[in-house]
């Protein structure tokens, strides 16, 4: 039995795999919805037709403004499954109301925050309204745990 490393790889011969770039795309290629599979357009983030959260295009996850709905997405599924699925069971159902009822005033006390500091167009103001969003922050929890340990 030979020893095989990287530095020992026998070469294959590649003949065939090197055109395998633009040629291997089809012309008339389209997108389509990860969720209802209906084509959609090279430039749009997601799906119209179902109104679903699932990317289509994959920078959509790089963009500030267009990543909320990618982040935050889970929320609509769980509304959509507590009040409009069908076989969805009693147990389910409760269970998808008590990760919204648990998550939802996280999201408004950190998420909100964040989207509005995202929308100052200066650089040095928008670190600066972050650091004070912190510091605002650490202040009102340790306001909180010694309110609580003293009473």
């Amino acid at each position: 039995m030979s020893e095989r490393s990287h530095k020992n790889l026998q070469r294959q011969n590649n003949e065939k795999s090197e055109n395998l770039g633009d040629d291997f795309i089809l012309e008339k290629a389209e997108l389509l919805c990860p969720n209802c599979l209906s084509p959609c357009e090279p430039l749009q983030y997601y799906c119209d037709k179902c109104d679903s959260s699932e990317v289509i295009n994959p920078l959509a996850a790089y963009m500030p403004f267009v990543r909320i709905r990618l982040y935050c997405g889970f929320f609509g599924k769980l509304w959509r499954t507590i009040w409009y699925e069908q076989q969805a069971s009693i147990i389910r159902r409760l269970f998808c109301l008590f990760l919204i009822v648990l998550f939802c005033p996280i999201l408004l006390i950190f998420g909100l925050p964040f989207l509005l500091i995202e929308r100052i167009p200066s650089r040095g103001l928008r670190k600066a309204a972050t650091k004070v969003f912190w510091i605002i922050t650490v202040f009102l929890l340790l306001t909180f745990i010694c309110f609580v340990l003293w009473t």
